[in-house]
């Protein structure tokens, strides 16, 4: 099965922390996302061999993605 999801992710308490997180990882070249989980903030990152280029990732709603692996089975 092809990796369609990842499994990088880091879980902080405040906003700024995660942001602080986002930013070391941003300068390392990695493309990251900043999503919030009732009082929990999730940072999940996804080397990009171009150095954090947003094309080389893609957001999918979960109902697309699991459409894509099982559906039509």
């Amino acid at each position: 099965m092809e990796r369609y999801l990842t499994n990088n992710e880091m879980v902080c308490h405040s906003f700024e922390d995660a942001q602080k997180i986002a930013e070391i990882l941003l300068k390392n070249g990695y493309v990251v996302m900043i999503s919030k989980e009732e009082d929990l903030y999730i940072v999940n990152y996804v080397w990009s061999e171009r150095y954090a280029d947003r094309n080389d990732v893609c957001f999918l709603s979960r109902e697309e993605v699991e459409e894509e692996i099982f559906g039509d089975k």
